[in-house]
């Protein structure tokens, strides 16, 4: 049944399946439209539910989401870290948008139908690929005027490169479905995974490359799709990342220099290896000073950018009062303590055990996505706070959906 044939027959179906098509399509570019394509979809389906009269089993459905007990523990770290913190009013202003990640995950898993799931893919699958043909145009136009331009489509360069990341797990698991995909898709997925895999290593970001590096990995452990697809991609990658670094010679010194920045990272005496690297450092250090200051509760949620001038002298690193510590386990640690970072790695902890439980309850194209971005999205937190958003994290969330449902109707 197609959508116009929906609305003539089933206007809170329409409406629902209407919210999370505009969910999906707007991840790579719109917070407005993504928090509002998934509240319409929320609602909608609390309105089927009324028409049925289905309200009853609600409250055991949603504490029986194998991420639930992970969630709550989250949020009551983060009020107790706002109870206590600098600025009470400011972190539970902030705190809001944690709920609202955690109904929009749960209004996900209790609604999202079976009909629905490869649909909701394919349409994100779409906008991504929109994003990288955007931002892929943007980099070589750059180059064509011998501009040094990253590929960032609508969103900063970095979280561009994360979104893109994300993506290409969700091409490379289409790839891999064990189910029937025709020959088409498969051309279109492997059109998708190129066209995001340079978009990737325009977008000049370390940590996605480490990210898009990862994703390969976990596919070739999961063997999913076989060595003799996985390997010809991640040749295509390699030649991809070779080549533009012929027309770019800064994409060869971002990749080059991963390795010296970790190592600066872990060697203090060893100097950073360019500017970005080195204000992170100093981020770092900053964070863990106010961790030493602050160990158990921390600052509260938002606090950082408070208090940032009390543990850093001017000159500011790029003249700039930061709120972010670009390294999202600190960063909570700061905000929230050894209690919220304990919480935190327990949800990450949840979620990687979920989406390994949902492909090993139902291999398919639908699970291996979760379980192909767990570990990469992790690496990538270590030098951004992405989990916190909600283009990144809100994806994430959808693959796990994705799972978890899927899985059930399986089982």
């Amino acid at each position: 049944m197609n959508l116009y044939e929906t609305f003539n027959q089933d206007r809170p179906l329409f409406l629902q399946t209407t919210g999370l098509y505009i969910f999906a399509a707007a991840l790579p570019f719109s917070v407005s439209l993504i928090q509002g394509g998934i509240l319409l979809f929320i609602a909608a389906g609390f309105w089927r539910r009324y028409n049925k009269t289905r309200f009853s089993g609600l409250m055991g459905e949603i504490k029986n989401n194998p991420l639930f007990p992970a969630f709550s523990a989250y949020l009551a770290a983060g009020i107790l870290s706002a109870t206590f913190g600098v600025s009470p009013a400011r972190s539970f202003a902030a705190l809001n948008s944690d709920l609202l990640t955690v109904v929009s995950f749960l209004g996900l898993c209790l609604f999202l139908e079976e009909k629905q799931r490869t649909n909701v893919l394919n349409v994100y699958i779409v906008s991504v690929s929109i994003a990288a043909i955007y931002g892929i145009s943007q980099a070589l136009g750059g180059l064509l005027q011998n501009l040094d331009v990253r590929a960032h489509a609508s969103s900063h360069p970095v979280r561009f490169g994360e979104i893109m990341v994300i993506g290409l797990a969700l091409a490379l698991s289409r790839i891999a479905a064990t189910e029937t995909i025709s020959p088409i898709f498969k051309k279109v997925f492997y059109t998708a995974a190129l066209l995001i895999t340079s978009a990737v290593i325009l977008s000049q970001t370390r940590g996605a490359y480490l990210g898009m590096a990862m994703v390969f990995a976990v596919m070739l452990v999961v063997k999913r799709p076989p060595k003799r697809v996985i390997l010809p991609l991640m040749a295509a990658a390699v030649l991809l990342g070779g080549g533009l670094s012929m027309l770019n010679p800064t994409i060869r010194n971002k990749i080059t220099s991963i390795y010296q920045g970790a190592n600066s990272a872990i060697n203090t005496s060893e100097q950073a290896p360019d500017r970005s690297i080195g204000i992170r450092l100093i981020l770092w250090k900053i964070g863990l000073e106010m961790i030493k200051d602050r160990p158990v509760f921390g600052a509260g949620p938002a606090n950082v950018k408070t208090l940032f001038p009390l543990y850093c002298e001017k000159p500011y690193p790029d003249d700039t009062v930061w709120g972010s510590l670009h390294n999202l386990y600190i960063h909570q640690a700061a905000e929230r303590g050894l209690i919220g970072l304990t919480a935190l790695l327990a949800l990450f902890t949840a979620m990687l055990t979920t989406a390994f439980r949902g492909f090993k309850t139902a291999p398919s194209g639908l699970t291996i996505w979760a379980l192909a971005i767990m570990a990469p999205w992790f690496l990538m937190n270590i030098t951004e706070i992405t989990f916190q958003h909600v283009h990144t994290s809100y994806a994430v969330l959808l693959s796990l959906a994705v799972s978890i449902t899927h899985s059930r109707a399986t089982a």
